[in-house]
């Protein structure tokens, strides 16, 4: 996590940063590559910055990825290659939480396109908007485009980077307004949705790894079944 960026901070307060990739395929050691790449900066609700791109992937469409994503290698063949893009997408992605669906897939392709440019992916706090929906809801389906038709939100271009990121930029406002029913959420509810802790037992937990890092200290962890009433002997990572 960034250290500017706190784990007790409310979320309606943080630089947002949705983002959304589209591949050749879902295989880095394949050599699949990114082809398309679209963020959307936001902050205290309001839009501040909206980018997209075409990337050349320096390899060939193959058809299966252009029939899901209709991304052809005559749309790729002006387009720049990521490293020509990281000058600006960096500071755009720079001290924001990183909000996307599936968001591992994304971090995950972007984190390897940095690296063949020769650069480090800034640090990230990640939210993921698939496992948000998977313990705030019981969705028939957890894709993009199915929560967004069971919340009446339109779609009109699937699987095409900022149509998506537009997209999960609804599912998360609306994910939002409805949990802060019961008050503000802070980074860490939003972070460890699966967790079934106390807000301020995670919030906690957190800080206190943070610091650890922070300062080299050593920490102690103490593992407990969920229906045990008491803890085990603690034990050294």
């Amino acid at each position: 996590m960034p250290p500017l960026i706190s784990p007790h901070a409310f979320v309606a307060d943080l630089p947002l940063a949705f983002v959304d990739v589209e591949t050749t395929g879902l295989d880095i050691d394949d050599g699949d590559r990114v082809c398309e790449v679209a963020l959307l900066r936001v902050h205290r609700g309001q839009e501040v910055t909206r980018w997209s791109s075409l990337v050349h992937p320096g390899r060939a469409m193959p058809p299966r990825a252009t029939a899901i994503n209709g991304i052809t290698d005559r749309m790729l063949a002006t387009a720049p290659r990521f490293e020509h893009l990281v000058s600006t997408l960096y500071p755009l992605l720079q001290d924001t939480v990183f909000i996307a669906h599936n968001a591992q897939f994304d971090v995950r392709f972007l984190r390897h396109e940095f690296h063949l440019a020769q650069r480090e992916l800034p640090p990230l706090a990640v939210v993921d908007t698939l496992a948000l929906s998977q313990a705030w809801y019981r969705f028939p389906h957890n894709s993009l485009q199915a929560i967004a038709e069971s919340f009446g939100l339109s779609n009109a271009v699937r699987h095409r980077a900022l149509a998506d990121v537009l997209t999960t930029w609804q599912i998360w406002q609306r994910f939002i307004a409805e949990r802060e029913i019961d008050g503000p959420l802070t980074l860490t509810h939003v972070m460890h949705p699966h967790d079934r802790r106390s807000a301020a037992e995670l919030e906690l937990l957190t800080t206190t790894m943070h610091t650890a890092l922070d300062t080299r200290q050593r920490l102690f962890l103490r593992y407990r079944a969920s229906n045990a009433e008491e803890p085990s002997a603690p034990c050294s990572p």
